[in-house]
């Protein structure tokens, strides 16, 4: 081989190893060269070439650090209208432990970085008399017990924290068999011991689902304590040292429900109240509802806890439950269970309507005993029906065919006292044809009416609505005949019989008919008793 050939052969293999040397340069390198523990340092791998790629096997570096963040980054600069390129892999490490800790060569495709170490020095130890830079108090309310199943337990938590304290967070309390529930977060500032302090206290409402012992966990706190900058305001941002700090576990012993309670159902509670509403009452007629809401209120219960209270029975008298309504609220400190019960009361007699005396047993948390809140009675006075008897003042409608004719009016104003076996009779047949006497009087020519006022509403049909009457009634759907019925008294009655439908039946001159009509009216205030109602009788 001539020596030109071989001057050749060598130039072209540096070539090519210095275009492979150019392809692997991944280089290493770390923000600074000794740390303590707990502080953090930056490992950033760089290569120039963009095609090259910096996925690499980070598992031989968790031995000796914690793997804090990654990110990559990619840097273009021109110089000199020449442009070049950078790409880098930034990685946050925590060192374990004092010592001489390397970093290995970290393997990329196609190249390899250099191994570096860094020197790890222990944390320095806080002088005797020194203040905490961080710390957590825990404190219960109230602070001894006993404590009872199902009833609130306060768990207060103050961190102190210098001002130089960042990244910090807490982990709630997690008591297993408990609900926990955050009600407050307060920021302040405390001296202790000379030392000024940042104050985050947080108020916590524990609710114990079962007796015998639970167990409040140590609650960790980690933050990052930073260096104070003594530079201008472009100075880089301090190292900081990470630290953790805990709080002692709380075993507490949770007592069942004491065998002196003799409630039908266990309230446990710091304070509880009853009070109600009554609607207004002035003029109260026989069928008529009245309602009442009885307002439960506790301290250091949730309003599911709540429970709703026992009636005695009241003579003459129908009682119809809504849903009730809760909600719990809370002042900080304990939680606010609030509850609504409310009941429609329809007195079915005249006189004085009792709403009975209400009693609801429940457990003093504070003072363990039992105790029992008690709701007055309430009286109300109940006038007679509004259906007002024929014999009184009978309004009779001027039609000749109509069976609630003046003839038949006249017969029952001298009908002697106490009445007659045929006017028995007639009260009767009455009752149980009421709606086909009802249906007769509707549809008695229209010419024999007095003339409709603006109250009426001719836009609905008065056959379709007869005959969706007659429909309601044998199908016994008390509703339905009841909203037919309430529209063709709106829109079709003869203007002296308008009204409610009470109204309009106290102004028929039947007094059977009046009866059947506020029965069918009745069934409007139980909508579970609508079945029960013969509209074909």
């Amino acid at each position: 081989m001539s020596k030109s050939l071989q001057i050749f052969t060598l130039a072209l293999a540096l070539l090519v190893l210095h275009g492979v040397a150019q392809a692997a340069t991944v280089t290493a390198r770390l923000d600074r060269s000794t740390a303590v523990v707990g502080e953090t340092v930056t490992l950033t791998l760089q290569t120039d070439n963009t095609n090259q790629s910096l996925d690499t096997d980070l598992s031989g570096l968790q031995m000796d650090f914690d793997v804090l963040d990654q990110r990559s980054e990619t840097q273009m600069s021109i110089v000199n209208g020449a442009r070049s390129a950078s790409v880098r892999l930034v990685i946050i490490l925590e060192p374990k432990h004092a010592g001489n800790l390397e970093i290995p060569a970290l393997n990329f495709k196609g190249a390899t970085s250099q191994p570096l170490t860094l020197n790890v020095r222990e944390a320095p130890k806080i002088a005797p008399g020194e203040p905490e830079p961080v710390f957590i108090e825990v404190t219960l309310a109230p602070e001894q017990g006993p404590y009872y199943v199902l009833s609130q337990i306060g768990l207060v938590v103050r961190i102190f924290y210098q001002s130089n304290l960042t990244e910090a967070s807490i982990n709630p309390p997690e008591p297993s068999q408990a609900s926990v529930r955050l009600l407050d977060e307060v920021p302040y500032q405390a001296d202790r011991n000379g030392v000024n302090y940042r104050v985050l206290e947080r108020h916590y409402a524990i609710f114990p689902e079962r007796s015998g012992g639970l167990t409040i966990p140590a609650m960790q706190l980690t933050g990052r304590l930073t260096n104070r900058a003594s530079g201008g305001v472009w100075q880089p941002r301090a190292p900081g040292r990470r630290v953790r700090v805990e709080s002692e576990p709380i075993n507490l012993d949770i007592s069942p429900k004491p065998a002196s309670y003799t409630g039908a159902t266990w309230v446990p509670a710091r304070q509880l109240s009853l009070s109600q509403k009554v609607s207004d009452n002035d003029k109260v007629h026989v069928g008529e509802p009245v309602t009442r809401t009885i307002i439960m209120d506790a301290v250091g219960l949730e309003d599911n806890m709540l429970v709703e209270p026992i009636w005695p029975d009241i003579a003459d008298t129908r009682v119809y439950p809504d849903q009730p309504q809760g909600i719990s609220r809370d002042d900080g400190n304990w939680v606010l269970g609030h509850k609504e019960f409310r009941y429609a009361i329809v007195p079915e007699k005249a006189g004085e309507l009792v709403l009975p005396e209400i009693k609801v047993d429940w457990w003093d948390t504070e003072n363990h005993r039992q105790r029992t809140a008690i709701l007055p009675e309430f009286r109300v006075n109940v006038l007679p029906s509004e259906l007002v008897s024929a014999a009184v003042n009978p309004v009779v409608p001027a039609s000749a065919d109509s069976p609630l004719s003046s003839g038949a009016a006249q017969n029952n104003l001298t009908a002697p006292a106490g009445g007659s076996i045929a006017w028995k009779a007639a009260t009767a047949v009455f009752a149980l044809l009421w709606l086909s006497t009802l249906f007769v009087y509707m549809r008695r020519p229209r010419l024999a009416r007095p003339a409709q006022t603006s109250g009426g509403d001719h836009s609905v049909d008065e056959s379709a609505l007869l005959k969706n009457l007659q429909s309601a009634c044998h199908s016994n759907d008390a509703s339905a005949a009841r909203n037919h019925l309430s529209q063709w008294i709106r829109n079709y009655a003869p203007t002296e019989l308008r009204g409610g439908m009470r109204v309009f039946g106290s102004r028929c001159a039947d007094q059977a008919l009046h009866e059947a009509i506020a029965e069918l009216d009745g069934h409007g205030f139980n909508p579970d008793a609508g079945s029960s109602w013969q509209g074909t009788s």
